[in-house]
């Protein structure tokens, strides 16, 4: 049997912004829970997507790059994009 576990989370919104949530997520027939998920998943691949990336540019820096640096940059991407 498959287990969906969740963590509930309270998170305090600025008025404007609580509004745009519910107004989008009205709009795109979502929960706001379920689009602040959505969101809040976006937002840390891509912190992890420009981390990878500034960790070659150092590592580029300071040695010689391997032909096939930007295949393994574009793989650990793709990596990043499964869930």
């Amino acid at each position: 049997m498959l287990c969906s576990c969740y963590m509930r989370l309270t998170v305090h919104l600025p008025d404007d912004l609580a509004r745009l949530l519910k107004q989008t997520a009205e709009n795109e027939g979502k929960s706001m829970s379920a689009l602040t998920a959505e969101a809040l998943a976006f937002y840390l691949r891509e912190r992890r997507r420009r981390a990878l990336g500034l960790k070659v540019l150092e590592r580029a820096g300071k040695a010689q790059v391997d032909p096939k640096a930007l295949e393994a940059l574009e793989e650990g991407r793709r990596e990043l994009d499964r869930p």
